[in-house]
C-alpha cells in the first residue's frame, strides 16, 4: 500500500509498505479522505529526523472498516470518521466524554502509519460512525477543523445576538467564521493574508480587517462593532499580539476562547481585562466525540462545510499537496489515497 512519509525540511515522499493487519481491538481502515492540518507545519518544516516509514502526521480522516479481528464496536464495511487520538476509555475524562484530555492517551499503540495512507490500523474506539448522507471529504473536516472551533462556539453560547471577532482566517479561523455565520452572528474577521480574507468574505464575514493596512486596529474594530461592542472573541491566529487585541477589544462581560496553538502568550492585564471587565476566558483543544453527531446534523441542515476545501490531490501528488497547503494560497487541502 502507499503511504506518505514526512521527511522534514519541506520534503515528503510516497512509499510502499505492507498492508497492516488487525489485532484484537485494533482494526484496519481503508482511508477514503485525509485532510492536511496546520499542526503538521512543525514536522514539514522541521529537521530531517524521520525514523523509517512510521512518520506520517495525518490525523484527520475518514474511511471504511476493511478488516477486524476481535472488535465488538465496528464491523467490516462500516463508514467511519477517525478521532485524532486513541482514548483509553477508562479514565475520568474519557468517561465524561473529554477524550482529548485522556490521562492515558499515550498508553495505546499509535495509529499506523497515519491517515495520509491507503490503509491504517487504529483502535476501534477511535472509529466514529459516519452517516451515509455525509461524504467522506466532509466527514474528514468534522473532528478537527470544524470540531475545534465548534466546541469553543458552543461553550461560549454564541447566538445570532452576538458580535463575534475572529482573529486569524486559516482553516480553523475560516471554519469558525462559517459556523458563526450559520448561527447568524455578526462576524468581524482579522488577518494579514488577503487570500484568506477573500475566503472569509465568501463564507459570509460581515467585516474583514487587515491589520497591516490600519493605523489603529482597535479603533477600527470598535467602529465596526458599533456601540454594543464585541461580545465574543475567538483567537485562531496563535499570535500573541492578536490575542491581546481580543482582550482589549471585548466589551465588559465579554467571552473569549484561545483556539490557535502557540508557545507565546498574550500580554494580560489582570486588573483591566478581568477585574474591571469581568471577561470569561476558555481554551479549546480539539473536539468531543459527541460533537461529531451534532456537526453531522448541522451539515444536514445546510452548513456549507465543503466551502473550506480549496484543493484535492491524489496520494502520488503529496508533495504538491503539502507545497500548496503551506504556500499561503490554500485553505483546506485534501488527499484522496485512491485518486
Amino acid at each position: 500500500m502507499k503511504t506518505v512519509q514526512m521527511l522534514g525540511n519541506r520534503q515528503v515522499r510516497v512509499i510502499d509498505v505492507p498492508e497492516p493487519e488487525p489485532k484484537d481491538d485494533r482494526v484496519v481502515v481503508k482511508i477514503m479522505s485525509s485532510a492536511l492540518c496546520g499542526s503538521e507545519r512543525h514536522t514539514y518544516h522541521g529537521a530531517n529526523t524521520v525514523d523509517g516509514p512510521r512518520y506520517n502526521a495525518g490525523h484527520e480522516g475518514t474511511g471504511i472498516v476493511y478488516k477486524v479481528d476481535r472488535s465488538s464496536r465496528v464491523r467490516e464495511g462500516d463508514r467511519v470518521a477517525l478521532y485524532a487520538g486513541t482514548p483509553c476509555g477508562h479514565c475520568r475524562y474519557c468517561l465524561e466524554g473529554h477524550w482529548v484530555l485522556c490521562e492515558r492517551r499515550d498508553s495505546a499503540p499509535a495509529r499506523f502509519p497515519g491517515n495520509h495512507s491507503q490503509y491504517v490500523t487504529v483502535g476501534d474506539r477511535a472509529c466514529l460512525p459516519l452517516a451515509d448522507d455525509v461524504s467522506f471529504e466532509t466527514g474528514a473536516l468534522i473532528g478537527d477543523v470544524l470540531g475545534t472551533p465548534y466546541r469553543a462556539i458552543k461553550r461560549l453560547t454564541v447566538t445570532a445576538f452576538d458580535t463575534v471577532l475572529i482573529t486569524g482566517q486559516g482553516p480553523i479561523g475560516l471554519a469558525a467564521t462559517l459556523l458563526c455565520k450559520f448561527l447568524n452572528a455578526f462576524v468581524i474577521v482579522l488577518d494579514i493574508n488577503e487570500y484568506r480574507l477573500g475566503h472569509a468574505r465568501k463564507c459570509g464575514a460581515d467585516v474583514c480587517v487587515n491589520p497591516a493596512e490600519e493605523t489603529d486596529v482597535l479603533a477600527r474594530l470598535q467602529d465596526a462593532a458599533g456601540p454594543e461592542g464585541i461580545d465574543v472573541a475567538l483567537d485562531c491566529s496563535a499570535n500573541s499580539d492578536a490575542q491581546t487585541l481580543c482582550l482589549d477589544a471585548l466589551r465588559r462581560g465579554g467571552r473569549m476562547a484561545f483556539i490557535g496553538v502557540t508557545d507565546q502568550g498574550p500580554r494580560i492585564n489582570t486588573i483591566e481585562h478581568f477585574t474591571k471587565k469581568e471577561l470569561e476566558l476558555i481554551g479549546t483543544w480539539y473536539s468531543r466525540p459527541g460533537d461529531h453527531r451534532e456537526l453531522e446534523a448541522l451539515v444536514r441542515r445546510g452548513l456549507p462545510a465543503d466551502d473550506l476545501i480549496t484543493h484535492t490531490f491524489g496520494i502520488d501528488a503529496a508533495t504538491d499537496a503539502f507545497d500548496t497547503f503551506f504556500g499561503g494560497t490554500a485553505m483546506k487541502v485534501m488527499l484522496d489515497p485512491w485518486r
